[in-house]
């Protein structure tokens, strides 16, 4: 009996025939650590795609606001000078008076600075436009990491954070596009209706008197001498 213990103990050594069978180490810690390490450098780069998106968009605003303050500031001017040659012009003066040459080149200088900052907004409208379809691949890429293997709850989480951010970036350059196109076609109307105005007020200085030029209101294309800066 006691030999026969003592064959059982020794059976029941590490290494003996009775001994418990132990599962090899699993590589699944393995696995997951690398599908961790690879979403949270997903997450890290998509952050910054986001952050730079958001700075990108708060700049174009900046630039929005600016051209309009400048088109505001260049409407108010020429509309000042143009009421000017008109009063004066109402009560009569001197044919191509100085004066009065003298403002209505401003006035038109005005006219072609308007003309310069629509130039601007509509490349300012280009440039959003394409930061719509950065904002949309960027919203793709989120999305698509949410399927990546090995993700905590923190990652997911984080994802959705950038996920909402990345929508409301989208909102706001809806905003500012249909702010854009808004500005842009306003500007184009003053632009076509100042234009033709500034062409009849040629006319009444060389004249010295308010007066439409011959043929205008048959509708015929007429050719007028603009006054220029005098040396």
């Amino acid at each position: 009996m006691l030999l026969l213990a003592a064959v059982v103990l020794s059976g029941c050594n590490e290494g003996g025939p009775f001994a418990p069978s132990v599962s090899p180490p699993s590589s699944n810690p393995a696995i997951s650590q690398t599908g961790t390490q690879t979403v949270k450098q997903r997450i890290q780069q998509l952050r910054s795609d986001q952050a730079a998106l958001a700075n990108g968009i708060s700049q174009q605003q900046a630039q929005l606001n600016a051209t309009r303050s400048r088109l505001s500031s260049d409407s108010a001017a020429y509309s000042s000078l143009v009421n000017g040659i008109t009063s004066r012009l109402q009560t009569g003066t001197t044919p191509g008076n100085p004066e009065l040459v003298s403002q209505w080149n401003a006035a038109q200088a005005k006219l072609d600075d308007a003309t310069l900052g629509v130039g601007q907004l509509n490349s300012l409208a280009s440039q959003v436009t394409t930061q719509a379809s950065v904002a949309g691949y960027l919203l793709e890429n989120i999305r698509a990491t949410f399927a990546v293997g090995g993700a905590v709850d923190e990652d997911h989480r984080n994802l959705r954070a950038i996920e909402s951010e990345t929508t409301r970036s989208m909102q706001q350059i809806d905003r500012l596009i249909g702010d854009l196109n808004a500005q842009i076609g306003r500007e184009n109307g003053f632009l076509a209706r100042e234009r033709t105005n500034l062409a009849a007020l040629s006319y009444g200085v060389n004249l010295g008197r308010l007066g439409s030029p011959p043929g205008a209101q048959r509708g015929a294309t007429v050719t007028q001498r603009r006054p220029v800066p005098l040396q």
